[in-house]
């Protein structure tokens, strides 16, 4: 493959997580013509090449993993992947290069031990790319459309998708929208501007686990349509083949539903990257349905924007008076309304000013804010300083009056509820007030604040008195904006991860290093779902990121001998080498004595197992654990 060129200059993913060395990286490879993106994170690595799509890699053979594989593995995964020239560079000028044994299995084209070797990196580079575009074949169809420039690309942040969909749809384009979040890519295809089809490389956010949730699949035949789309298979003949009989209006109201579903789940993200391709070849490979190509917007907007967002454009015409334009009825079909916001949309008379209209109109102030949101967005809704008009000869207009909506009583069940759930959330840290665990990252954190800042709002109960509970809600709302603030940034999510974890362990020996922290509860939560290989890795990292933490080991060790390498006898030996390292930190370290004793149970050293657990007891007469283990040995 080529290298991709626009204009004379051509473009470069640069993966280094070693920020001088990047930088130092990205002056010379500009100097030689490329245009470099550069990163220094997994996540965003894969997020670059899946929309930016660059014709050569240059990675660092030390880059972290991400949810345990290097990202070498994750592009040469990706349906482009294979095609990409990928030069792995070392630490040599460093004097730390880990040598050609480290590639193993990258599958890379070209080792470089020390990129700050004049000419020896940009030598590579340009020899690859000329072999690759000697040797490339001619690609068809949707391959075809995603090697050529991205007509649009950018950040998720501030949710640019909606004006996207917009445009699309104003300018009834065909092609292929391609959104990344780290190593997670969704694909959304658009035919005369309206999206047809829709593929993610998530197995939980395909089709066939959508049915499944639907209630239209049983998980043994989800798991059946899932090998028959493997094979090549049209998603009708994989039905067939699962023994699920689903055709004709039944199944384009299904494949309707689901596309417009994942679009809408798409356009809420403001994580990731995103591009636009341009084309119609892939409608020789992509089953395609017709749906209201603007109804995903609103539906996205009401699920992942804060009200507040909703709210901005609005600001200024709370006093005027919103108007339909002459576009509302054309947009109707596209538009999708449902019958509640069809009832709203008729009030939007010109006659009735906004701040009256959010009110004490129909609906409630959310749904209320998002239609206005949405209609003036597409372009169907306008603003008049005075009321407008009716019919021919009016000459006095007078404004509508919506008398006020009387509140109902907050029922009491909801009113307690919402009374213990802010106390918990006032007096909770960020990430227990935000429902989180403190592995937890910018999405998750996101999502969390978003639904929680939503039902607590007042608005979220218009049709009801929360007079009483306003202090209440207002502390709450404070809380989970002070959470947000903290744990939506990374470096000041670590900061108060640092303080947390001090605040915890007062007595602790160690410095805390939260890197490591979080890297031993990423393997503790692996280790549970029995991914044990991701926990071996995470496990790792936590060890070479604070080896002087004994407790580290202990885990590292119980894993090891759960699925280590090799038989049984030499993952207990391993295990045990292992465990004699935390032992040397700490000889009374109740965990690794115990796993210790386990591991003597298993290989049948009951003698061994028993001496070192009575010497827990001894330490500690009321340790559980350590009770239950002697209760099995002596079995």
């Amino acid at each position: 493959m080529s290298v991709y060129t626009r204009g004379s200059v051509k473009t470069l993913l640069l993966v280094e997580s070693h920020p001088p060395t990047r930088e130092h990286l990205t002056g010379v490879l500009s100097q030689a013509g490329y245009t470099v993106r550069a990163v220094g994170e997994p996540g965003s690595a894969m997020e670059h090449f899946v929309a930016d799509n660059p014709g050569v890699v240059v990675m660092s053979v030390d880059m972290p993993r991400l949810d345990g594989a290097h990202v070498g593995h994750l592009i040469r995964n990706y349906s482009l992947g294979a095609r990409v020239p990928i030069v792995a560079i070392d630490k040599g000028h460093l004097g730390r290069a880990r040598g050609v044994a480290a590639l193993v299995d990258l599958k890379v084209n070209a080792y470089v031990a020390d990129p700050l070797k004049p000419g020896e990196l940009v030598g590579k580079i340009q020899s690859l790319a000329a072999a690759s575009e000697q040797n490339a074949a001619p690609l068809k169809g949707l391959l075809a459309m995603l090697v050529r420039p991205a007509v649009l690309s950018g950040d998720l942040k501030g949710f640019p998708l909606p004006a996207l969909l917009v445009s699309l749809y104003r300018l009834r384009r065909d092609g292929v929208l391609v959104v990344a979040h780290r190593d997670l890519t969704r694909r959304v295809f658009f035919a005369q501007g309206s999206a047809v089809n829709y593929d993610s490389s998530a197995r939980q956010d395909a089709l066939p686990n959508y049915l499944l949730q639907r209630q239209v699949l049983t998980e043994a035949q989800a798991e059946r349509v899932v090998q028959a789309l493997g094979t090549g298979l049209r998603i009708g003949a994989a039905l067939n083949e699962a023994g699920v009989e689903a055709a004709g209006e039944e199944l384009l109201h299904l494949l309707r539903d689901y596309t417009m579903d994942r679009l809408a789940q798409v356009i809420g993200m403001r994580e990731g990257r995103y591009a636009f391709y341009p084309g119609d070849e892939f409608q020789s490979e992509v089953a395609t349905v017709e749906t209201p190509a603007l109804a995903p917007i609103l539906d996205g907007a009401r699920r992942a924007m804060p009200l507040k967002t909703l709210a901005a454009p609005l600001r200024t015409h709370q006093g005027e008076f919103p108007v339909r334009t002459s576009d509302f009825g054309k947009d109707l079909g596209a538009l999708g309304l449902n019958t509640e916001d069809l009832k709203i949309a008729m009030q939007i008379n010109g006659r009735i000013a906004l701040r009256d209209l959010l009110a004490h109109g129909r609906g409630d102030l959310r749904r209320g804010y998002s239609l206005m949101w949405f209609l003036r967005l597409v372009g169907d809704l306008g603003f008049s300083q005075t009321p407008v008009a009716q019919g021919p000869g009016e000459v006095a207009v007078v404004p509508d009056i919506i008398a006020p909506r009387k509140r109902k009583a907050l029922p009491a069940e909801t009113a307690a509820s919402l009374r213990e759930e802010s106390v918990r959330i006032i007096t909770g840290s960020y990430f227990r007030c935000l429902g989180l665990d403190i592995t937890a990252e910018a999405e998750a954190v996101e999502r969390a604040y978003q639904e929680l800042a939503t039902r607590f709002h007042p608005d979220s109960y218009a049709e009801f008195d929360t007079s009483e509970m306003k202090d209440l809600l207002d502390s709450v709302q404070e809380k989970l904006s002070a959470a947000y603030r903290v744990l939506a940034v990374e470096e000041k999510r670590k900061a108060y991860l640092q303080y947390l974890v001090s605040r915890v362990d007062v007595g602790r020996a160690t410095t805390v290093n939260v890197d490591a922290e979080l890297m031993l509860r990423r393997g503790e939560a692996a280790l549970k779902r029995k991914q044990y290989r991701s926990a071996i890795i995470h496990f790792e990292e936590a060890v070479t990121l604070n080896p002087q933490e004994p407790e580290y080991y202990s885990y590292l060790a119980w894993v090891t001998f759960l699925a280590g390498v090799g038989p049984q006898e030499d993952r207990a030996r391993a295990a045990q080498k292992v465990l004699r390292k935390a032992l040397a930190l700490n000889p009374y370290l109740e965990r690794a004595l115990i796993i210790s004793a386990i591991i003597d149970s298993e290989m049948s050293d009951e003698s061994s197992a028993r001496k070192k657990l009575l010497k827990v007891l001894e330490l500690n007469p009321h340790s559980q654990l350590a009770k239950a283990a002697l209760r099995k040995v002596g079995r």
